[in-house]
C-alpha cells in the first residue's frame, strides 16, 4: 500500500523546556515515511541546539530533516509559513515545539484520508494536558467540534462575526490541493496564524472533514501555544484580525448593526483597563497610553482597508479614547 510523505513542521520559540518532548512524539510515530522540518523564531534560549543535537541522534528515523532559523524574530504567522514553504511532502502536520502528537496521529489522518479520497482539510480531536484537571477540561470543551459538521457557509459566518472554536492544533492538510495563496498564514496579523486561515480556507470553498479521534495533546503553559495569549502582541494581532476580517464585513452585512457591535466590543476593552487590579496610578496611566498608540494604529490601518468609510465609523470608534482621557 502507498504510504505518501507526510512532513510535519514543528514550530518554536524559546522552546527548550518543551521540545524535546515534542520531537519525541514524533519520532514515535506509527506512520513511517515522514520528513521533520523545524522552524525556529530566532529563540534567545538552547532551543536550536537542542533541536539540532536531537536530529544528530535521530536523524535516520525520517527522510528529511531541516532546521529554519531566520535573521530576526518574526512573529508566528512568518514562522509557520516558512516551515510550510520549504516542506515536500503531500500533507502536512503543524505542531508547536510545546504540544505533542498522539503515537498513531499521521497513521489515523492517512487512514481517514484513504477512506474519503475528496479531503484537502481535515481536523481531529485535541487533548489538553499540563493544567489541572478542572483547566484541561475547560481547555477541551473550548474545541467547538459540532462546527466541522456545519456547512462552508455557516461555518464561514460563524469564525468572522463570533470567533474561532476549531481545533488548531488537529489541523492536518493537502499541500498541493489547497492554492498558496489561501493556506499561508496572514503575516499582517503576526501573533494570530490559524482563525484567518481558516476563514481564508472557506472563502475558497474548501470543505472541512472531522476526525473523531485524539491526534494531538496540547499544553496549557506559558509556551507557543498559549503563553502568547497574554501578551500585548496577541491583543494586537487579534484587533488586527478584526479589522482586517470582522469589520469589513460587519460593515457589508448592516452599517448600522456594525457600529453597534464594533462600539460594545472597544468600549468593553476599557471596561478592563478601569477594572485592572491595581492602585498605582503610575501603570493604568501607561496602559491607557500603550492602548492607546494600538488603537490608533488599527485606526489607521482600517482606514487602508475601507477608505473613506472609516471617517464616519472612526469617530465613534475613538470616543472611548477621548472620554477616558479626560
Amino acid at each position: 500500500m502507498e504510504q505518501p510523505l507526510v512532513s510535519v513542521t514543528v514550530i518554536t520559540y524559546n522552546s527548550s523546556k518543551t521540545v524535546l518532548e515534542t520531537l519525541d512524539s514524533i519520532k514515535a510515530q506509527t506512520y513511517p515515511n515522514i520528513e521533520l522540518i523545524i522552524s525556529d523564531d530566532r529563540s534567545t534560549d538552547d532551543t536550536v541546539d537542542l533541536c539540532r543535537d536531537w536530529i544528530k541522534k535521530n536523524k535516520e528515523r525520517f527522510v528529511r530533516t531541516e532546521i529554519i532559523v531566520p535573521k530576526h524574530n518574526t512573529g508566528i504567522s512568518a514562522n509557520c509559513n516558512r516551515g510550510e514553504a520549504v516542506c515536500a511532502g503531500e500533507w502536512i502536520k503543524g505542531i508547536a515545539g510545546d504540544d505533542l502528537l498522539m503515537p498513531n496521529c499521521i497513521q489515523d489522518c492517512m487512514d481517514y484520508v484513504a477512506e474519503h479520497p475528496e479531503t484537502v482539510a481535515l481536523f481531529g480531536r485535541v487533548r489538553s494536558f499540563g493544567g489541572t484537571e478542572e483547566e484541561n477540561k475547560a481547555m477541551d470543551d473550548k474545541f467547538d467540534y459540532y462546527l466541522l459538521s456545519w456547512t462552508k457557509e455557516q461555518l464561514l459566518h460563524r469564525l468572522i462575526f463570533e470567533g474561532n472554536g476549531l481545533p488548531a492544533p488537529g489541523f492536518f492538510y493537502h499541500r498541493s490541493l489547497i492554492d498558496k495563496k489561501y493556506i499561508e498564514s496572514d503575516e499582517r496579523i503576526p501573533m494570530l496564524d490559524d482563525l484567518p486561515k481558516w476563514i481564508n480556507l472557506l472563502r475558497a470553498g474548501v470543505q472541512f472533514h472531522f476526525l473523531d479521534k485524539d491526534i494531538v495533546q496540547y499544553r496549557l503553559s506559558s509556551g507557543v501555544s498559549t503563553g502568547k495569549r497574554s501578551s500585548l502582541k496577541y491583543f494586537e494581532s487579534e484587533r488586527l484580525m478584526r479589522f482586517y476580517y470582522s469589520y469589513p464585513e460587519w460593515l457589508k452585512a448592516d452599517s448600522e448593526e456594525a457600529v453597534k457591535r464594533i462600539v460594545q466590543e472597544e468600549c468593553d476593552i476599557y471596561k478592563q483597563l478601569l477594572e485592572a487590579e491595581s492602585d498605582d496610578a503610575s501603570v493604568i496611566h501607561k496602559q491607557r497610553d500603550e492602548y492607546q498608540k494600538l488603537y490608533e494604529r488599527y485606526y489607521r490601518e482600517y482606514n487602508q482597508i475601507v477608505g473613506s468609510k472609516a471617517y464616519k465609523l472612526g469617530k465613534i470608534l475613538l470616543k472611548p479614547i477621548n472620554w477616558f482621557r479626560k
